[in-house]
């Protein structure tokens, strides 16, 4: 069986052949010592280590394949803190990084670490979370509306009238407020016509569990325990969402979908608890981002496979396969991407 049965239009193995020569111009010059021998040294800084992709995927993509590629790695996650990230881009800066890959812990404030970063002539890779109005040279992430909708479809196909909840994510981020665009694109026709009906719909900060059952919990009492799907941000929120339905004896009774399909998620689908978690290709996320930002510090252009506007210009976007993973396919997942699948939580 091939992995057709996770595509919608985006092949995993699509070739990334889109070269983006507008960015040659910009970068031409800027890392011109490093065509005489002197190793590449870029930053990665991840959000946190609390969610298990960012360690055990991400990241250890991006360093194996910059490894390949003989760049030096200095990597850093900023627990959830937007001071702490400030205070670690400054420290690479000043350990003389010449390209940083930058995931935000706050999108929306990401701008002066952008600043920050070309006033040391450091060009920066926006990793996962699009940074609104940002100064960068490519945006790496899955197209989180798509995603959005693809678990949607798949909910009002498995729930196509009653009582709806959206948990989504953190607002500051990007991912967060698309995948709920996503969402509502596939449920306003059917909220129009009568047959779903949004009795909560809130972002969860932080991505806090706490805070998704206790959003689950109300909308219950609210409605008389009467809902029959709930859409959730990521996998965190879902479980606060389980719990929240399990007090009420609705385990496996509502449809609750997830994102990311951590070990635990993969488990609750095995056991009815979930219906899905939607699935990035980290690896191929990590091992992407190494080799744009071997590109950019080397002043060639990067290959990416469409572009995103991000407020300020289009930006060379290198966008990463995302399925829905359910009790039909997690078996072949886990034969495609077993470094994920057969992973411990």
């Amino acid at each position: 069986m091939t992995k057709e049965i996770y595509r919608n239009g985006l092949d995993r193995r699509q070739t990334l052949g889109i070269a983006v020569s507008a960015l040659l111009a910009a970068i031409v010059g800027l890392k011109a010592a490093h065509a005489q021998g002197k190793r590449l040294k870029v930053g990665l800084i991840m959000p946190n280590y609390d969610q298990l992709r960012w360690k055990n995927a991400d990241q250890a993509f991006f360093e194996k394949q910059a490894a390949a590629l003989g760049v030096d790695v200095l990597a850093q996650a900023s627990n959830a803190s937007e001071s702490l990230q400030a205070s670690q881009v400054e420290n690479m800066l000043t350990q003389g990084i010449d390209v940083l890959v930058l995931t935000p812990v706050n999108a929306n404030a990401a701008n002066a670490l952008i600043r920050r970063a070309k006033q040391a002539n450091v060009p920066v890779v926006n990793y996962n979370f699009l940074i609104n109005k940002g100064d960068v040279v490519c945006f790496l992430g899955r197209d989180a509306v798509e995603m959005g909708e693809k678990i949607a479809k798949a909910a009002v196909e498995a729930r196509p009238r009653g009582n709806y909840v959206i948990a989504a994510g953190e607002e500051a981020t990007s991912v967060a407020k698309e995948t709920r665009q996503g969402f509502l694109n596939v449920l306003k026709p059917y909220m129009d016509k009568g047959d779903i009906k949004l009795v909560s719909d809130q972002f969860n900060k932080n991505w806090s569990t706490d805070s998704a059952r206790a959003q689950v919990e109300n909308a219950l009492t609210k409605n008389n325990n009467d809902v029959v799907a709930v859409l959730c941000g990521n996998d965190g929120i879902a479980y606060g969402a389980i719990q929240a339905l399990q007090a009420q004896g609705l385990g496996g009774k509502v449809f609750v979908t997830g994102v990311d399909a951590e070990p635990r998620a993969q488990e609750l689908i095995k056991q009815g608890l979930m219906a899905l978690s939607n699935f990035t290709a980290f690896d191929q996320m990590g091992v992407e981002a190494a080799k744009a930002a071997y590109a950019v510090g080397n002043g060639k252009p990067i290959e990416a496979n469409a572009t995103v506007n991000n407020g300020l210009k289009d930006v060379p976007w290198i966008k990463i396969l995302n399925f829905n993973v359910t009790k039909e396919n997690l078996e072949q997942a886990t034969k495609d991407f077993p470094w994920w699948f057969n992973a411990k939580a």
